[in-house]
C-alpha cells in the first residue's frame, strides 16, 4: 500500500493579479473536505487502489506528484523549462484519454514542489535525472515508463533514458531542447523561474544516445520565435539550426515518427494543436502494449491533428 503524503494547497498561477505564485491558502475545514472529496474523485483508480498524489519526501526536499489511471507503461510527463505540472493540462483528463496510469510532477524550485534557498547553485539535468528516478521509487509508480518531455524536460528524459535504460520502453519529444543548445548558444545554465546547469547531460548524450528500436515520436513546434528571442536572438541560422537537431532527435531511434505542427509555439506545444501530443503518446503507448512497431507517420491521426509528416 502506498503511503499517502500531505497535501499541500497553493495558489495562485494569475502573474497578472499579483497574488504570489505559492501564497499557501487559510481553507476553512468544510472547504478542506471538499476539496479531498473532489481529489479522491478525480485521481482514484477504478479499482479503488491508492494513486499518488501529494508532496514526497526526495532526497531532502518534497516534490509534488500528480498521478491518474491505471495500467501500464505509466507515462512520465516533463514539463519545460519553469513550468509547473499543470503547463499538461489536467492529469485525470489524460490518463482518460491514454487509458494508462499518467503522472505529472514539479521539480525541485518549481510550482509546489520546495524551492532551494535564492543563494543556491543552479540545478543540474543530473540531479533533475536523480530526483525523478527517487519520485517514482518513493511514490511506488511502477515501470515501464513512457517519458513525454517538452523543450528542456525533452533533455532531462533524454538523460534518464540513458541512466535507466531497462526502465524506459518509449518516448515523446515535445520541440526538445538539443543536446548541442549549451555550445550552439554559448550558455551552461538556463534561467526561466528556474536555473538548469546542462553541461555535464549535454556532454554524456553527445558522446551515446541510443534508443534502440523503441517506439519513439518527436514533434517540433512551427513558431520557436519564442526560443530564438529568448537564448538565440543573435543567431541568423536558428530555424535550420534547430530543424536539423530536432531531425536527429528522430534518429535515436530506429522506430520513429518525425513531425512538425504549423503555427504552434514553442511553450503550446503540449496542448496545441488539441489531441497532438495526447495522440503521439497514445501511439507509444499502443506499440509498447502491442510490441509492434510505430506505423507510417500518413496511416496515423497526427496528420488529421494538424502535424506535418516529415
Amino acid at each position: 500500500m502506498r503511503r499517502s503524503p500531505n497535501i499541500y494547497l497553493w495558489c495562485c498561477h494569475d502573474n497578472v493579479s499579483g497574488i504570489p505564485k505559492k501564497t499557501r491558502l487559510p481553507v476553512l475545514r468544510w472547504l478542506t473536505l471538499l476539496i479531498v472529496v473532489v481529489i479522491v474523485a478525480l485521481f482514484s483508480s477504478p479499482a479503488g487502489a491508492s494513486t499518488p498524489y501529494g508532496l514526497y519526501n526526495v532526497n531532502g526536499h518534497h516534490l509534488f506528484l500528480a498521478c491518474a489511471g491505471t495500467g501500464q507503461p505509466t507515462v512520465l510527463l516533463e514539463n519545460g523549462l519553469g513550468s509547473d505540472f499543470t503547463s499538461w493540462g489536467p492529469v485525470n483528463y489524460l490518463a482518460g484519454d491514454l487509458k494508462t496510469e499518467v503522472c505529472s510532477y514539479d521539480r525541485y524550485g518549481v510550482g509546489s514542489s520546495d524551492h532551494p534557498p535564492a543563494s543556491s547553485p543552479p540545478r543540474t539535468v543530473d540531479q533533475a535525472v536523480i530526483d525523478l528516478h527517487t519520485l517514482v521509487q518513493v511514490a511506488r509508480v511502477r515501470g515501464p515508463y513512457v517519458l513525454a518531455g517538452t523543450s528542456m524536460g525533452g533533455l532531462i528524459d533524454r538523460e534518464y533514458a540513458r541512466r535507466f535504460p531497462n526502465d524506459v520502453v518509449g518516448m515523446v519529444l515535445l520541440d526538445s531542447a538539443p543536446d548541442d543548445w549549451d555550445l550552439y548558444t554559448g550558455a551552461e545554465t538556463f534561467t526561466s523561474n528556474e536555473s538548469i546547469n546542462v553541461a555535464a547531460a549535454s556532454a554524456a548524450l553527445r558522446r551515446s544516445d541510443q534508443f534502440g528500436d523503441k517506439p519513439l515520436i518527436v514533434i517540433q513546434a512551427g513558431d520557436d520565435s519564442t526560443v530564438q528571442a529568448a537564448w538565440a536572438s543573435n543567431k541568423s541560422d536558428f530555424k535550420s539550426y534547430w530543424g536539423s537537431r530536432q531531425r536527429a532527435l528522430s534518429r535515436i531511434s530506429s522506430n520513429s515518427i518525425l513531425v512538425i505542427a504549423p503555427g504552434v509555439p514553442h511553450d503550446l506545444i503540449t496542448v496545441l494543436p488539441m489531441g497532438l501530443s495526447v495522440n503521439a503518446m497514445r501511439l507509444v503507448v499502443a506499440a509498447v502494449h502491442e510490441g509492434t512497431r510505430l506505423p507510417a507517420c500518413v496511416l496515423t491521426p497526427l496528420p488529421a491533428h494538424g502535424a506535418k509528416c516529415l
